[in-house]
């Protein structure tokens, strides 16, 4: 009996010891893997190693960019996660992100996290968010202070991001009277959907016109005084040695214009229906009027008619045919 319990032990450790060896490669498999760059350190599931290279590669290029565009060093490593669920995304970020959320840098952690996509889409999302982590560092302690539309404005100029879309929100509240004045952009990130577009469309535009006042320069002035803590306006007004109100101005004069060329024209249906509509709408005028004419007219003869039967014809007036002819049938005299 005894000899036999040893035998069953064996056969259990046997199939137990089997089973690691045949999990084993899998669970290796599905361990977190990592490709480091002078910078970057890319964190990736086994299933996203295409993505992750393209991050090594793109994330360089951009922070070679971003060295230069903001005067600034960046860090000994900034950790870029490629999660593989929503899961994975809200732990890695804390929690708080929309569905629709594929991307979020934490500055302070000096981290990125991204969502499996295509690798063409990729790299303007990366420079994106490490842009974000570049300006907190270009900045430093004063960082938690800038106003929203800079880093996401500096983020989207860095990236290059700046679609027809983009230009179309501009030309649609511009034909609206409804673009953003500088003190309403911060505002407006908090607004609904349409208004939070238009926020990170023109704070795009505002950092660019910005970067292009002192081309040599770019955007650095500005963040020169922001990282001194001053105010946005005095900021502005120290950077660029021109009033607030005349770059608001200029800035705004710009956009009115700019993009309404996107606006896609009416197609040739539209014309066509809008065209049939316009003449249908001419000819009820038309038909209405015509019937109200005759139903005047007849209104008028009617009248005429009734006054005519209240001249009756007496005995004795001379009529055609002598005073002898009998009166018509109906008894009434008609001239």
């Amino acid at each position: 009996m005894r000899s036999r319990g040893r035998m069953r032990v064996r056969w259990l450790v046997a199939v137990v010891m089997l089973a690691g060896l045949c999990c084993a490669p899998v669970a290796a498999q599905q361990a977190r893997r990592i490709i480091g760059t002078d910078h970057l350190r890319v964190l990736y599931w086994p299933q996203s190693e295409e993505l992750a290279a393209e991050a090594a590669a793109s994330g360089d290029e951009a922070l070679v960019r971003l060295r230069g565009m903001l005067d600034a060093e960046p860090p000994e490593r900034i950790d870029v996660y490629i999660v593989r669920s929503q899961a994975e995304f809200d732990e890695l970020t804390g929690g708080g992100n929309d569905p629709w959320v594929i991307g979020r840098a934490l500055p302070s952690r000096l981290r990125v996290v991204v969502k499996p996509m295509g690798p063409q889409r990729l790299p303007k999302l990366l420079a994106h968010e490490l842009a974000h982590v570049m300006l907190d560092v270009a900045v430093g302690e004063a960082a938690w202070a800038l106003p929203r539309w800079v880093h996401e404005g500096v983020a989207q100029y860095a990236a290059g991001d700046f679609g027809v879309e983009d230009q179309r929100v501009i030309a649609r509240a511009s034909l609206a009277g409804e673009l953003l004045t500088l003190d309403e952009l911060e505002g407006a990130f908090a607004g609904d959907r349409e208004q939070v577009a238009l926020a990170y469309a023109e704070s795009y535009t505002l950092v660019a016109y910005l970067a292009d006042i002192e081309p040599t320069k770019g955007i650095r002035p500005l963040l020169d005084q922001l990282a001194k803590g001053r105010d946005v306006r005095q900021a502005l007004g120290l950077a660029f040695g021109v009033p607030v109100p005349q770059i608001e101005q200029q800035w705004l004069e710009g956009l009115r214009t700019a993009y309404l060329n996107t606006l896609s024209p009416p197609s040739s249906e539209t014309i066509v229906g809008a065209l049939f509509v316009i003449a249908f709408a001419i000819a009820l005028v038309l038909v209405r009027r015509r019937s109200g004419r005759i139903r005047r007219r007849m209104n008028e003869q009617e009248r005429l008619r009734k006054l005519l039967e209240g001249a009756r014809w007496e005995p004795g007036y001379p009529r055609e045919g002598g005073p002898d002819r009998p009166p018509p049938d109906d008894g009434y005299f008609i001239e």
